[in-house]
């Protein structure tokens, strides 16, 4: 069986998910991070997605089209989603593709929690 390039670890804290992508999200079998984002998140009592990209070391154009049609996905179920630890050259690919303003960029999962919980009230 082919190793993963990225590791997944994920928490829950109240109505939050936070899924932890560790790697390098390129071209191989991305298939599994969504499927354990969208198993985590067809909870009835989950809200709120965070991705911790803290430990992320690369992201490919076709990780981040992952990403987004998570996002979309969420939408239709009026869920949300924000991003925590994206660092400088990753947000370059986000920017370069046009889709900076398309997500909510945090610097650590307490400001995303806060500003989550905070904005659906």
């Amino acid at each position: 069986m082919q190793e993963l390039p990225y590791e997944i670890d994920h928490t829950k804290i109240n109505s939050a998910v936070i899924v932890q992508i560790k790697g390098r999200m390129e071209s191989g079998p991305l298939d599994k991070i969504t499927q354990t984002i969208l198993d985590e998140m067809n909870q009835v009592d989950r809200r709120f997605l965070i991705l911790d990209f803290s430990e992320l070391r690369y992201i490919s154009s076709l990780g981040i089209r992952m990403i987004l049609d998570v996002k979309m996905s969420l939408q239709k179920k009026s869920k949300e989603m924000a991003l925590v630890g994206v660092t400088s050259s990753i947000y370059q690919v986000f920017h370069l593709l046009g889709l900076s303003n398309a997500f909510q960029f945090f610097q650590d999962r307490d400001e995303a929690l806060k500003f989550l919980e905070d904005d659906s009230k």
